[in-house]
């Protein structure tokens, strides 16, 4: 990828002074990171608290934050939140928040866990965050506010309609695509997905989050060469992650996932029958241990609800398991290996 041409562009577009301050150099550097050794023990915390969201869904941003730096110090093994914290990002990092925004306000990434993940990168004196997903109008849609300059408050924008994606195809295994300027840019990303069911993935949790990144994501939900093979069982997904995380180096500190309300049917859409308020977060630095962890939330739920498994419809995610392989390693999906730990208050 000619990282040139599209940082010239991404900031011409985003009318954000401070990104012009930053220069080529900058970005060379982090993607030569020395200053932090990610070591991940796949680790996954789940924190929950009937609390977080009421009957209403109004979501209780003290009771967010408390849960959100209690996880990221269980998952750090630190004593405070901005010991924690800090151990996972620069103050130099432009840190990117990819939410999930693709199904509105009720199933998309709550705005209040957002800002708590913003106050959590400030103890970490970082000042360059951008809020960002596929477009402006579903941003709005998911009750985020667009903004565009350089304020000392992060910026929140999506790659279209204005930002766009790179002139250069990247690869890697069986994906060709674009990506969005807004990720070339960033050196480092907090994930926020949603807990939900998939109709064609299975689930879509953290690793699938990141088609959101890419130009033309439809064209990797089934096989090309068999329709009747889905992207549940398709290297596509552990592919477009490969690509940021190894090819492109880019880092991923730390994965936030979604589980205020959550979906186990119908998805990924939002369905309020297949909804249920789970008053979770997800929280791991390994994609592939927390959508393991994830997937056994959600079929657990259908299984209480009545409904078929995942494996049962031929939808098991299969592409999990394919993100552990050793073309990919992603993280693990062997659960003797996953360092699972439940903190929080289910007290109504």
């Amino acid at each position: 990828m000619k990282y040139d041409k599209s940082k010239r562009e991404f900031i011409k577009k985003s009318a954000g002074i401070t990104f012009a301050l930053y220069g080529m150099s900058k970005l060379s550097h982090y993607i030569d990171d020395e200053a932090i050794a990610e070591t991940n023990d796949h680790g996954v915390i789940i924190a929950r608290d009937l609390r977080a969201i009421d009957d209403n869904f109004k979501v209780n941003y003290q009771i967010i934050r408390k849960m959100l730096n209690d996880s990221v110090m269980k998952l750090t093994k630190l004593t405070s939140p901005e010991k924690a914290w800090k151990s996972l990002f620069k103050s130099d990092d432009v840190v990117g928040i990819k939410v999930n925004t693709l199904s509105g306000k009720m199933m998309s990434s709550h705005t209040e866990i957002v800002m708590a993940i913003v106050e959590g990168l400030r103890l970490a004196s970082v000042k360059d965050i951008i809020i960002w997903d596929k477009s402006d109008q579903e941003l709005i849609e998911s009750g985020f506010t667009l903004n565009r300059k350089s304020n000392n408050e992060p910026r929140c924008f999506g790659t279209t309609p204005d930002i766009g994606y790179a002139d250069d195809i990247s690869m890697f295994g069986t994906v060709a695509s674009k990506l969005s300027r807004i990720a070339s840019h960033c050196t480092a990303f907090v994930n926020v997905p949603v807990l939900k069911h998939h109709s064609m993935a299975g689930v879509t949790i953290s690793m699938k989050n990141w088609f959101g990144a890419i130009h033309n994501p439809h064209k990797y939900h089934f096989d090309v060469n068999s329709k009747n093979k889905m992207v549940s069982s398709c290297d596509y997904i552990p592919d477009v992650n490969s690509l940021l995380f190894t090819e492109l180096k880019k880092r991923q500190p730390l994965i936030v996932c979604d589980g205020l309300l959550s979906q186990y049917d119908k998805g990924p859409g939002y369905i309020p029958t297949k909804a249920w308020k789970y008053s979770g977060l997800i929280v791991s630095n390994d994609p592939v241990a927390l959508d393991y962890i994830g997937t056994k939330i959600i079929e657990d739920k259908r299984k209480l609800e009545g409904e078929k498994s995942l494996p049962d419809i031929g939808r098991n995610p299969d592409y999990i398991a394919i993100a552990s392989d050793n073309n990919h390693n992603l993280g693990t999906n062997d659960p003797a290996k996953i360092k699972l730990e439940i903190i929080g208050n289910l007290t109504p």
